[in-house]
């Protein structure tokens, strides 16, 4: 085990100390000339390097979080400078879309890591929340958040065998019923909200139950 964390902590400290010194390098001078796009390759390799510590082993899952913020920050820079016209919303959630793809991939290399789905749904949600206010009313992006969150309740739910944790089901369930409300009309959304409060204090109290009796 120890050899394993030495390694690791190796690899770290050798891309912390490139990129300290390449930006040292660019801020004295030296490296004036360098472009945007060096920094997307030079952030790019060390999202790979992490890349093949996760794939190499079990124990590396840690790595895919890292890799999926480099990674994302690579192609963030390299959109932003090869595709301009691409709108603000649309670039930052290529961060946001690879960094819950970090997460997601712990899940979907082992399933006893499901609790990664959390973050990795919930910055998924982020992601289509900043990608499609380019193109939605403010209300339905709202919606949107709502609806991927349901999405990441429910999908933990069917992971889950233990019958203890069904109760997933109830927020989801709630959510997405927010979502829908918020992509129809505000005068309908404005109206039920006193029953969407009351769904979420019954799903509250239900899983507050059903977390004694598995208990």
């Amino acid at each position: 085990m120890e050899p394993r964390v030495s390694r690791n902590a190796m690899i770290i400290g050798m891309l912390l100390v490139f990129f300290g010194v390449l930006s040292l390098l660019q801020n004295v001078g030296v490296l004036s000339f360098l472009s945007a796009l060096m920094w997307a390759v030079a952030f790019g390799a060390g999202g790979a390097v992490f890349l093949y510590v996760f794939l190499k082993s079990d124990a590396g899952w840690w790595a895919s979080i890292p890799a999926g913020a480099l990674l994302g920050i690579a192609m963030t820079i390299g959109a932003e400078e090869l595709l301009p016209w691409l709108p603000d919303g649309f670039t930052g959630a290529i961060f946001l879309g690879m960094l819950s793809l970090g997460f997601l991939s712990i899940v979907l290399m082992n399933h006893t890591r499901w609790w990664a789905l959390i973050p990795g749904g919930a910055l998924l949600s982020v992601a289509a929340t900043a990608a499609f206010s380019e193109v939605l009313p403010d209300q339905a992006v709202g919606g949107v958040l709502f609806l991927g969150l349901a999405a990441t309740f429910a999908i933990l739910a069917l992971l889950q065998t233990t019958p203890g944790m069904r109760w997933m089901f109830v927020p989801a369930a709630v959510l997405g019923t927010m979502g829908l409300l918020l992509m129809t009309s505000a005068h309908l959304a404005g109206f039920l909200w006193p029953l969407v409060l009351i769904s979420i204090g019954i799903a509250l109290l239900f899983g507050s139950r059903q977390r004694e009796i598995y208990r």
